[in-house]
């Protein structure tokens, strides 16, 4: 009797531990080429392959990403990676998207300049607005205990 409820206690305390820890991570797509629907330049595919080293040991649940080839091509290697099929999600729906984030824990989402910070913002995290010359930043939003914090790393391409 006892060993079952040593056992009920670690089972428990491992759920709540789960609904208080949470982390998402933010990009916005890496360096492109020009026109309408670019892909990324050769920069861009090394930083997205950088992406896949950055998050080697973190356990990503879910892939979102804009349905633009840029944005495609900077999760491609990490979704192929992980055996995931990215989630295309509006750009314009951020709010909608952010609900949906909050219900969730290990999740990338690729978006552009104009979208990244507000979906960050949306989430709670503290960011300014991001440039046109803005390339490389893995953003990192944990939520632990109810307290939020956001983090930065910049990805290195070989």
């Amino acid at each position: 009797m006892t060993k079952i409820l040593i056992l009920c206690l670690l089972f428990c305390h491992s759920l709540s531990s789960f609904a208080e820890e949470q982390t998402w991570y933010f990009i916005r797509h890496f360096e492109k080429l020009s026109g309408d629907d670019p892909q990324l330049s050769e920069l861009g595919k090394q930083r997205a392959e950088a992406l896949v080293q950055a998050l080697n040991n973190k356990p990503i649940s879910h892939i979102y990403s804009t349905p633009y080839n840029r944005t495609l091509d900077s999760v491609s290697p990490l979704a192929v990676d992980r055996g995931l099929s990215p989630i295309l999600y509006d750009p314009t729906q951020l709010a909608q998207l952010a609900q949906q984030l909050a219900q969730r824990n290990h999740v990338i989402v690729v978006g552009h300049s104009n979208t990244t910070g507000q979906l960050i913002r949306l989430m709670g995290g503290v960011i300014d607005n991001l440039t046109e010359q803005d390339y490389g930043q893995l953003f990192i939003l944990s939520k632990v205990h109810g307290k939020l914090e956001l983090q930065s790393q910049i990805l290195r391409a070989k």
